[in-house]
């Protein structure tokens, strides 16, 4: 479709229903020779269902057929590492909707080119798997996104279609691991989405895009931990490297664009954001979908609405042929691999547990609607003086430049479901599973659709006694020397002239093998 076509048709208003999943990362039964020790161990560090993922993902197909939408979309992480038997596994299920007359349209993520965790798995051993490029990806998704009849940006796997007349889709590619556009839109895609945005608002049409990575933190100060939790706008420096700029560009223009929701996931959490552009003139939502391939197993049911809202709705995959209470199962391998995962960090039970408990808390939703909300809260503050000695704790947030006010603001802003917690102009707060937002939508509202009281108060709070403690524990930290973290510490943060046993130590800021 081109851009002139966008300018001389007239928009037409009318229902449209839209199944929206992500991150399936499917790994094909192929891949899976024998289980054994190999796949048990990649589980062990992995909240998703790897050696379920496949069965989920007919499941999603099975309900798509029951439900019958106009749209069936995903948006990204199709594979679990861009193995091609993978691919080829989603693809052949994609065809069993366009036979049902349902329209699918995907975009790639950051795994589906491959990763270097593209394996097949065979009792103890594995074995490097065939993974696919982008080329490959085109070819094999040509009726799902990529096909003659869909308008391409050239550069990358961006796309943009009206499969419904009066709304405009647009698909943007947000890179791949191993690429320097990994979390990133290149500024030549920007220029060609922003032309198209502007294009259909300006012909009265509705626009949605669909792409992998957030267009903007969820979690306050998350995109400070992981470099690539918000899509950032690339500049080429002419030598094949770029510079940059952060997400808020990128928000920002899309926003006077006219573009009022984004359809995203990579992050496995079910949470709905809402920011505005630079002058907050114009509101723009961030809809993040969990991977269907973990706890709980969500899906979406989107309704565009002839008043020019969207309806959302939040459903999740229940049950799996002959898999014995399959939630109970998906909750227990979460929780057990985020345990796992931040006691390598932290080398602490109670800290492991409190973090996990949390994460999981967080990509259920809704989170201060959740009787473990204030519980968790309660035991994160009892340990936060431990927390701020501790010496690992304290070389982690320093490698990612993040401080412990940094830290405060991510728990108490995810604990209380507020995007840009703290800012007096940005902060705000949206439902996250059963909703009804505008598709575009000028203005700013702040605060909106709180269910459970105010709670700012009690948490400003909580903050001053928090900062309180964070005090007493930087003079201590402070008159230890732990806190410069020169000279040699053990991973109890306790000072020792110098290493007289073999084992792991903490020298100048970096972990030692003595």
């Amino acid at each position: 479709m081109t851009l002139a076509l966008f300018l001389t048709l007239a928009p037409v208003r009318a229902k449209v229903r839209i199944m929206l999943i992500s991150d399936p990362h499917v790994l094909a039964p192929g891949l899976i020779i024998n289980k054994g020790k190999a796949l048990d161990d990649t589980n062990r560090l992995d909240r998703k269902l790897n050696d379920y993922s496949s069965a989920i993902f007919d499941e999603v197909i099975a309900t798509a057929l029951k439900e019958k939408p106009d749209l069936f979309l995903i948006s990204g992480d199709l594979t679990k590492d861009g193995e091609l038997l993978s691919h080829q596994y989603v693809v052949e299920k994609l065809y069993e909707l366009k036979e049902a007359g349902i329209k699918a349209f995907v975009i790639p993520g950051n795994h589906d080119m491959g990763t270097n965790n593209a394996y097949y798995y065979d009792e103890d051993q594995i074995y490097a798997a065939e993974t696919i490029n982008t080329r490959q990806f085109a070819e094999m998704y040509k009726d799902f996104g990529y096909g003659a009849d869909m308008e391409q940006e050239p550069t990358t796997l961006t796309w943009c279609c009206e499969p419904s007349d009066g709304l405009v889709l647009i698909g943007i590619d947000t890179g791949y691991e191993g690429s320097p556009l990994n979390g990133v839109i290149s500024h030549t895609t920007y220029e060609w989405v922003q032309q198209r945005a502007k294009a259909a608002t300006a012909a009265g049409k509705q626009v949605v895009v669909m792409m992998h990575h957030s267009l903007f933190p969820h979690v306050t100060n998350a995109e400070k931990v992981s470099s690539t939790y918000a899509v950032k706008l690339g500049m080429p420096n002419g030598d094949g490297s770029y510079t940059y700029y952060s997400y808020s560009t990128l928000r920002n223009h899309l926003a006077d664009a006219g573009v009022g929701v984004v359809l995203t996931g990579h992050v496995h959490a079910t949470d709905i954001a809402k920011d505005g552009n630079k002058d907050l003139t114009r509101t723009i939502h961030d809809i993040c979908t969990g991977t269907c391939a973990a706890y709980p197993c969500p899906y979406r049911l989107l309704t565009l609405n002839d008043d020019e809202t969207m309806s959302i709705r939040t459903h999740y995959i229940t049950e799996l042929p002959g898999v014995e209470d399959f939630q109970a199962l998906a909750r227990e391998r979460m929780v057990s691999s985020l345990k796992n995962l931040a006691f390598m960090y932290f080398y602490n039970d109670e800290v492991a547990d409190i973090l996990a408990e949390l994460f999981v808390l967080h990509v259920c939703g809704d989170e201060p609607e959740n009787p473990r909300s204030q519980e968790l809260l309660d035991a994160y503050e009892e340990h936060l003086p431990e927390l701020m000695e501790s010496v690992l704790i304290n070389l982690f947030l320093s490698s990612r430049g993040v401080t412990f006010d940094d830290m405060n603001a991510m728990v108490y802003g995810l604990l209380e479901d507020k995007t840009n917690y703290g800012d007096p102009e940005r902060e705000s707060m949206a439902e996250d599973l059963n909703t009804t937002i505008p598709v575009r939508e000028d203005g700013w509202t702040a605060i909106r659709g709180v269910k459970t009281g105010d709670r700012s108060q009690e948490s400003g709070d909580r903050s001053q006694e928090s900062g309180d403690r964070r005090q007493e524990s930087g003079d201590r930290r402070q008159k230890s020397g732990v806190g410069s973290q020169e000279g040699w510490f053990t991973l109890q943060g306790q000072r020792v002239a110098k290493p007289t046993r073999k084992g792991v130590y903490i020298h100048n800021g970096k972990l030692i093998l003595h």
